[in-house]
Order: C-alpha cells, then sequence, then structure tokens
C-alpha cells in the first residue's frame, strides 16, 4: 500500500463504504500516530468524530481480544479476523505507507516517547563492516580500510570498492597454492564480495563464507554460516557448492538464499533463479546419499536438525531476500522470530518476561529505521517493549 492507497481508503471511510478491515485499518493507525494532523485534514468534520468514536468503542472496551492470530489459510470469511491481526498486520500497512509518515516526527504525545531511554548508548542499524582472515594469519579490519587494494595473495588482488565491496581479481598466472580466506561480518555488520570466478555474495548480519582465493579446475567450493544470499556465476565445468553445518547445496548458475543460524531451529534455503540440489550433511560432513531433493525457483527448502528429510515448498521469495534489499520482511512470524532478526541487526539482546506472547506477525519496514520505530510496531498488540542498555525487554 503506498500513501495515494492509504487516502483511498479515508476516502471510502468518508463515503461510508468501506470494508471492516479498512476501518480496523484506520483505527489502527489512528492509535498508533495519535492523530497526525495530515490525515485528520483528509477526514471532514463528522468523519473526525466518528474516527474516534470508533477508536474508543472498538480498541478501548475489547477489541484485542485475547485469540492468537488465525493462519491466513484459513478458509473462513477473512472478514472474521479479529482487529488483533490488524494490529500485528500494522508492520505492512506502517512500513509501505510508513516511509512517508515514519519520517515526521511521531509519539509527541505518546506515554513510549522513547522505548531506548534507559540506554547509556545510542542504538543504531547495522551497517557495512567485516573481517577479512587469510590463511596466512593476517586479519584485515575492512570498516578501517581505505578503498583501493586491501591484500595481495599469489596472483590475486583484494580490493575495496567505494560501494562497500570486496572484489577478488585474477591478475596473473597463480605459481602458489591459494590461499583460504574467510569474510566475516559480526552482529550489526553486512558486507558484499565479488569471487574470482565472478560470483556475487551478500553476507547477512552474524554471518561468515571461507573459500580459496582462486578456486580449483573442478569445483568451486565454499563454506557458511549465519546467511548468504548468493548469485553465482555459470560454469558447467565447475559447479559451485555451498557446504553449512548441517546442508550442502550444489548449483551451476542461479540466485539462492541460505539462512542456516545456529539459534534458528531449521536451515532454509531459497531459490530465487535456476536449479540447486540440496542434501544433509553427514556426521562426516559429508553430503547425504540419500534424500537428495532438487530444488525448482520459488521453492524453499527447509532441513531441520532434528528431522531426516528436506522439506520443499513454495514460498514468497521477497521474504527471505527481503534483509538484502535492505527491508525486514515477516509472514506468519511470532515474536522470537522477529526479535532474532532485530537483535542480529542493531546488536541486541531479547530478555522475555512472563507469558511469551503468541501473536503471529506480517509485514516489512525498512532496516535503516531507529530501533524506536521498529519496536513501537509491537505496541499494537499490546507488547510491552523497552531497551534497557543492549537488551530489549519484552512483556506481555
Amino acid at each position: 500500500m503506498n500513501k495515494e492507497d492509504f487516502f483511498i481508503i479515508l476516502g471510502r471511510y468518508n463515503q461510508g463504504i468501506a470494508t471492516k478491515e479498512e476501518k480496523h485499518f484506520l483505527f489502527a493507525y489512528y492509535k498508533l500516530f495519535d492523530l497526525e494532523e495530515d490525515v485528520l485534514e483528509k477526514l471532514d468534520s463528522d468523519s473526525k468524530q466518528e474516527l474516534r468514536n470508533s477508536i474508543k468503542k472498538e480498541i478501548d472496551k475489547g477489541i484485542h481480544e485475547n485469540d492468537n492470530t488465525r493462519s491466513l489459510d484459513s478458509k473462513e470469511d477473512t472478514s472474521k479476523f479479529h482487529f488483533k491481526w490488524f494490529a500485528a498486520a500494522m508492520i505492512v500497512a506502517v512500513s509501505s505507507l510508513g516511509y512517508f509518515f515514519f519520517n515526521r516526527s511521531v509519539d509527541k504525545r505518546s506515554n513510549h516517547t522513547e522505548l531506548v531511554k534507559h540506554s547509556a548508548e545510542k542504538i543504531v542499524p547495522g551497517s557495512n563492516q567485516a573481517l577479512l582472515t587469510i590463511g596466512n594469519g593476517e586479519i584485515i579490519v575492512l570498516s578501517d580500510e581505505k578503498n583501493g587494494v586491501v591484500s595481495q595473495q599469489s596472483g590475486v588482488s583484494v580490493r575495496k570498492s567505494t560501494d562497500g565491496q570486496l572484489i577478488y581479481e585474477i591478475e596473473k598466472t597463480i605459481a602458489e597454492k591459494p590461499l583460504l580466506n574467510t569474510v566475516s561480518t559480526p552482529r550489526g555488520g553486512q558486507y558484499q564480495l565479488i569471487l574470482t570466478d565472478g560470483s556475487r555474495v551478500w553476507l547477512n548480519a552474524a554471518s561468515s563464507i571461507r573459500f580459496p582465493s582462486v578456486f580449483g579446475t573442478t569445483e568451486r567450493l565454499v563454506e557458511i554460516t549465519g546467511e548468504v544470499y548468493f548469485e553465482i556465476a555459470p560454469d558447467p565445468l565447475k559447479p559451485f557448492k555451498v557446504k553449512s553445518e548441517n546442508q550442502h547445496i550444489e548449483v551451476l548458475g542461479t540466485k539462492f538464499n541460505v539462512n542456516t543460524y545456529e539459534d534458528e531451529i531449521s536451515s532454509k534455503t531459497t531459490l530465487i533463479e535456476g536449479k540447486v540440489s540440496i542434501s544433509k550433511t553427514t556426521a562426516e560432513g559429508k553430503p547425504a546419499l540419500s534424500g537428495r531433493r532438487i530444488m525448482k525457483p520459488g521453492q524453499q527448502a527447509t532441513v531441520d536438525k532434528n528431522r531426516s528429510d528436506i522439506h520443499l515448498e513454495s514460498v514468497d521469495t521477497e521474504q527471505s531476500v527481503a534483509w538484502k534489499n535492505g527491508y525486514f520482511k515477516f509472514e506468519k512470524a511470532d515474536i522470537q522470530t522477529v526479535m532474532r532478526q532485530i537483535c542480529r541487526w542493531y546488536d541486541l539482546e531479547a530478555e522475555y518476561r512472563g507469558k511469551v506472547n503468541t501473536d503471529l506477525f506480517a509485514g516489512e519496514i525498512k532496516r535503516d529505521e531507529d530501533v524506536n520505530k521498529v519496536l513501537r510496531i509491537f505496541q499494537l498488540s499490546n507488547i510491552d517493549v523497552r531497551i534497557k542498555g543492549r537488551k530489549i525487554i519484552i512483556s506481555n
């Protein structure tokens, strides 16, 4: 939904033809932004009063019922969904038109003006930062390096570009055995690199990739942790292989995302373009001979640490690569899943007090937003979220 669509809903509300869902959206918006003047000016006086009365009646007198978010796959009429779903789904509404509104001063009159007021240090979104560790023991802090060549490795030049990429280029015949390189990002970091074969790699926060400065003649093997997005340069004679703790992926030329964080219950590989095969990893670190699956574009493979099979399903691929494009995007995600992503990106920890909230959340919001604006959304589901030091405290 963009700004124009939002005002279309306001027009429908003025005309008395807004659906129940559209009204609920306006109620939630009203509550979140506390009657922003540029919205109210679009309403006539009768509609303003009706909206105020509706808020009081629908929100303050029990529209937040104690039921969980209903599945979006339910066969029930969506008009029967309760407001709590809309409160959670406001991440969608607020993000898409919220880039317009979130750039304004919000929370001017709220009791929760600053969630970070107990923090002694400024909490900022993640940025381009990583370590380059070379097989000879050299460690380079990439954020401290100027643009240009940062390493020379037996015929390979490693250059930091002006747009924050690490580029590997073959300059002459390789006379020595290539060195292994590891690029790793901290929590609150991300980085991009281009390998000597032309393949492009994006690292999310708290992630790493290990690879030779120059690939061999039979395969292109890399090892990863965390979350990594690949755009592989085609080479039929040298398949590209990705190894993580519990899965092996083999490709010829394709685009895909791998999420293999240790604190997630499963590893997920999402195929954007091309074709890949995926296998579980044996105890010896080799690809399992049985259970191999072939993925098609638009599919996601889930490798559960506690199961022997690989589950394939069709998914919204935009959700898996949203981080690469500068967004958080969720689809029926519980609060712990949401918080894990937020904590990695802002380098925070989460602490849950009382019963863990069971609402499900859907939507997207920019990753460069102030953490206050990101966490403010949870108040729509009556979740108390505060930051103390570098810890998010979630109370229900």
